[in-house]
């Protein structure tokens, strides 16, 4: 006998459909470039762009093809700036999509001029999740880069008191040269005087 309420019939629609929950980004939201590695180095040599570390130790990931006898190049832009040579930091680099050089950096990136009010450009509706960048540069300690104005005046803060304090020493010795000398002429003068005037000397 044929029972249709088994639910197993071919013509059955009861077929319960589980949707499993997905954890999809949307597309309109900014996903920060993944760490490559992490390290601790120190900067041996620098130029308007790049950081050269040598590497004291290696927290994760991998350098491998980017290292050369312990040496690493790390692209910052304008950042290298707040760095000092000599000085070990925690850096943790991504890779250059463009470029596909070792990246990281000091600051966060400047948002664009006038955001989401640029004409055009509405605030997405999507919920974008909360994800830290964490390529990053970091003190040997674990806190942030100082990168405020006066930042690059304090890692060359040798070189600034000299720029003060040189003009002023050679002023200074300057005058007392001078004071020096005129005290000298005077006497020489007042001495050869006396003599001229058939006077004892004192």
């Amino acid at each position: 006998m044929e029972d249709g309420s088994a639910g197993g019939g071919a013509g059955s629609t009861d077929t319960t459909v589980v949707v499993a929950p997905t954890n999809t980004i949307p597309a309109s939201c900014v996903i920060p470039t993944p760490v490559r590695a992490t390290f601790v180095g120190t900067i041996v040599a620098a130029d308007p762009r790049t950081a050269r570390y040598r590497i004291e130790q290696m927290r994760g990931g991998t350098l491998e093809g980017y290292e050369a006898t312990g040496l690493v190049d790390v692209l910052y832009e304008e950042d290298v700036r707040f760095l000092s040579l000599g000085d070990s930091y925690i850096v943790a680099v991504g890779v250059n999509a463009e470029s596909g050089a070792l990246y990281s950096k000091v600051r966060d990136p400047e948002p664009l001029f006038g955001g989401s009010q640029i004409i055009g450009m509405d605030d997405s509706d999507a919920d974008c999740p909360e994800i830290e960048d964490a390529v990053r540069t970091l003190t040997i300690d674990g806190g942030p880069v100082e990168s405020g104005v006066l930042a690059p005046l304090s890692n060359a803060k040798g070189r600034l008191a000299r720029a003060i304090l040189l003009p002023f020493v050679w002023v200074f010795g300057g005058l007392l040269g001078l004071a020096t000398l005129r005290v000298l002429v005077v006497t020489v003068w007042r001495s050869g005087r006396r003599v001229w005037d058939g006077e004892p000397g004192r």
